[in-house]
């Protein structure tokens, strides 16, 4: 379903024209009707005040990669080439390139020659173009031009001649048309059937690249590709193995090449999205920017009757894509409809719901793919194992439990550093783990799983969180703040190993508990009363990473609480003052 998936999208984009293609393209050279400059190289840029502005994205005639690479035959595409191919500039940096160079500036120049002899009305704009590349002085005066301009060799060209673009002439691109439809090879092979499309017909033998794929070539990467010896098998040869027609892998290359260029990348992957109709708003855009309005109107959706979108069955499709060197890998795939992935991520946006540290709820923007994935990290994403983003993101668009290793990725953060285990990303992030592990693996939710504080929680590693916090909290009334506190000293043997550490606590609480005074502290105290006679004195011997998340978000929960009671009463003080 996948390849037929990128037809849909492609026929749907009116993509995969066989005779022509999008490229950058940087310079547009003026010329005059009988072929001199009629000034300096024009700089095409989009976004030209953009920091590092791109060369602007032109259709242009489209010819196979293959035809440029063989070294017997030099080759140039038809009206837009680079500097090198259309106006002989040289790459100072390659000189063994020049005979190849020559070979494929003359190819350049046939082509003009044949559209002007063909084309009556547009010919002469075609001939004034080719009288400009057969003067060496005007030449090396655009050479001159383009160095100083730092120009690369490159860099995509055009012409224009008194106000006409060639790119833009029709007559130009029927000859094209024709001349491709004249060169195009009649299949002799055996017919197979198409493996998108069912059709018994001629497959093709390579598969051109995909450009844009993290990870790939820079020439491109491929999508389908049998090199081997090993895949010769039953006497099929290369793209005998997988066949496809032609017309069906020029839709399913322009789709991929469309799709990579507007994808979602994320350190080596690149995520692509679409639906079978065109909608207003996407869940995967959700998932990746968090956008507060936007997401307030999908949790509301339900209680106020109107959806984000029609509730029909419309296709929805995600996939997922990295290089190997010059093969694309597909790291996942997803075939779902456009109301069950906004209900899968209407839920997501549910189990993540956590307090601030403050006590205050916390903004759906703060939940946004990147802030929960650099949650996991010290300082790059590079540090995750690189299925992590991808698992997240389809747990999120199929409703599926969590991986293990982003809890366990999570909880290691949170052991390990001193001054941050109240990042509310990472914590949201433990709290959806939990919440899906409980509701996909056990008979019964342990209905302790809650946005804020839950003092009806009987769980142990939860208690002994809470427990955690208290004895950080009665430390710093007592003494004020210490080098090296309770948390900084006994966190990551108390999460993951509570009968050790927590008699030693315990006691110490106690000496606390004679220092301590005033009317906070005695909330404090109640607490540790409370949570005391709740766990008893058997402290559980060991947590596994549930258990340790549990304690995590028990330990979040607590302190958060302690920090909106003390809030309100500041906020009481102020106003008695006024």
């Amino acid at each position: 379903m996948m390849l037929q998936a990128l037809i849909e999208y492609a026929e749907r984009e009116d993509l995969g024209d066989a005779d022509f293609h999008e490229a950058p393209v940087r310079w547009l050279i003026p010329l005059d009707v009988f072929g001199n400059l009629t000034g300096g190289p024009i700089e095409l840029l989009d976004n030209s005040g953009a920091k590092k502005p791109k060369p602007r994205t032109l259709t242009r005639p489209f010819i196979e990669q293959k035809e440029l690479t063989i070294a017997s035959r030099p080759r140039a595409f038809f009206l837009c080439d680079t500097l090198e191919r259309a106006v002989n500039y040289p790459d100072l940096k390659k000189p063994e390139r020049a005979e190849r160079r020559e070979g494929s500036h003359v190819y350049f120049k046939q082509l003009l020659e044949a559209a002007a002899g063909e084309c009556p009305n547009d010919g002469p704009i075609a001939r004034a173009t080719l009288t400009f590349l057969n003067q060496p002085d005007a030449l090396e005066k655009l050479h001159a031009s383009l160095t100083e301009q730092k120009a690369k060799p490159n860099d995509n060209i055009t012409f224009r001649v008194s106000g006409n673009t060639l790119l833009q002439s029709e007559e130009l691109k029927q000859f094209w048309r024709r001349r491709r439809a004249a060169d195009r090879p009649q299949a002799a092979g055996r017919k197979r059937f198409c493996l998108a499309t069912g059709e018994l017909t001629e497959s093709v033998t390579t598969t051109e690249k995909i450009k844009g794929v993290p990870g790939g070539l820079a020439v491109g990467t491929n999508l389908i590709s049998f090199d081997k010896a090993s895949f010769t098998s039953f006497g099929l040869q290369q793209g005998e193995n997988a066949s496809i027609s032609a017309a069906t892998e020029l839709k399913v290359r322009s789709a991929l090449n469309d799709l990579v260029q507007r994808g979602f990348r994320q350190t080596e992957i690149v995520h692509l999205h679409w639906t079978r109709e065109k909608e207003d708003l996407d869940p995967f855009d959700l998932v990746e920017t968090a956008d507060e309005q936007e997401v307030r109107n999908l949790l509301e959706a339900p209680r106020t009757g109107q959806p984000q979108h029609a509730l029909d069955a419309r296709k929805y499709y995600a996939m997922s894509l990295s290089g190997n060197g010059g093969r694309i890998i597909v790291r996942d795939w997803l075939e779902s409809t456009v109301p069950e992935v906004e209900q899968n991520v209407r839920q997501w946006f549910e189990d993540l719901s956590v307090v601030r540290p403050g006590g205050d709820p916390t903004p759906r923007a703060d939940f946004k793919l990147g802030y929960l994935l650099h949650g996991l990290v010290r300082d790059k994403l590079d540090e995750l194992a690189p299925q992590i983003p991808t698992q997240l993101l389809y747990a999120a668009l199929r409703g599926a439990p969590l991986p293990l290793s982003a809890l366990a990725a999570a909880l290691r953060r949170q052991q390990i550093e001193i001054d941050n285990k109240i990042n509310p990303a990472r914590l949201a992030l433990i709290k959806a783990c939990l919440m899906r592990q409980d509701r996909f693996n056990q008979p019964q939710e342990r209905n302790n799983m809650t946005e804020s504080l839950n003092t009806e929680s009987t769980d142990p590693a939860y208690l002994c969180g809470r427990l955690f916090s208290v004895f950080n909290r009665l430390q710093r009334i007592a003494l004020g703040s210490v080098n090296a506190g309770v948390v900084e000293r006994f966190y990551a043997s108390a999460s993951t190993t509570p009968a050790l550490v927590m008699g030693r606590l315990f006691r110490n609480a106690q000496n606390h508990l004679a220092k301590a005074g005033g009317g906070f502290a005695e909330n404090v105290r109640k607490d540790f009363e409370a949570i005391s006679v709740q766990l008893g004195d058997h402290f559980p011997p060991s947590l596994d990473l549930e258990g340790q998340g549990r304690f995590a978000l028990g330990y979040y929960h607590q302190n958060a609480e302690y920090r909106r009671l003390r809030k309100g009463n500041e906020d009481d003080e102020e106003s008695s003052t006024e």
